[in-house]
């Protein structure tokens, strides 16, 4: 009786182990792994910061808007800030293009753009650097750049609350570019997107720009 109780046990044993290895032997690809699913909230953050970087990286299709601006322009060499983005190439110039608004004597829009070799001083120059654009009127011609009269919340719907305040501007920023918005009324009067020569962005920086 002794033996057939032992004989069971050695079986039960046995059988408890062949299944163990069995189970660890198992591919994991047929293992039910629970994957959380993504932070709704953190996505928007995520995407609105991606649409920021775009922005700031091309906020214009400069050529174009150029081309169709070149009856309402005028132009003139000008001395670069000191916080210009500003590349060590001899025989260079900043060069800035006013966009009129018809008769009027205020501008849409100002471009300054960095300048070399022999198209420098031509207005059909597609090797220049854009390193400011302001716009002080609405002008479907800017297209993603046309910011003027958005709200604050709309603002913030598009390129994220991850900005700097400095009086009545709001400044967004990513590696050396700034985008600093003049707000009234909680609406966006004007605008100034620079190319820097820093990535050190701060409110003493924009209080010295906007002086």
């Amino acid at each position: 009786m002794k033996l057939v109780v032992i004989i069971v046990l050695i079986l039960i044993c046995f059988g408890c182990n062949h299944t163990s290895e069995n189970k660890s032997d198992e591919p994991k690809s047929n293992r039910l792994e629970l994957i959380p699913e993504p932070d709704k909230k953190e996505r928007e953050k995520y995407l609105r910061r991606k649409t920021l970087i775009n922005f700031l990286e091309n906020p214009i299709d400069l050529q174009q808007y150029k081309s169709v601006k070149n009856k309402t322009v005028t132009t003139g060499v000008i001395n670069g800030m000191n916080y210009y983005f500003h590349p060590q190439i001899n025989d260079s110039i900043f060069y800035q293009y006013n966009y009129l608004n018809g008769w009027r004597p205020y501008p849409i829009a100002q471009i300054i753009v960095f300048k070399n070799g022999k198209n420098k001083h031509t207005y059909k120059d597609e090797t220049e650097t854009l390193i400011e654009l302001k716009v002080f009127r609405k002008d479907n011609d800017l297209q993603q750049a046309n910011l003027i009269g958005l709200t604050k919340t709309e603002l913030e719907l598009k390129f994220g609350t991850d900005y700097l305040n400095h009086n009545n501007e709001i400044a967004y920023s990513n590696e050396n570019k700034v985008l600093i918005l003049t707000l009234d009324s909680s609406k966006v009067r004007s605008y100034r997107y620079i190319k820097l020569d820093t990535n050190i962005i701060n409110t003493d920086l924009i209080g010295r720009i906007m002086e």
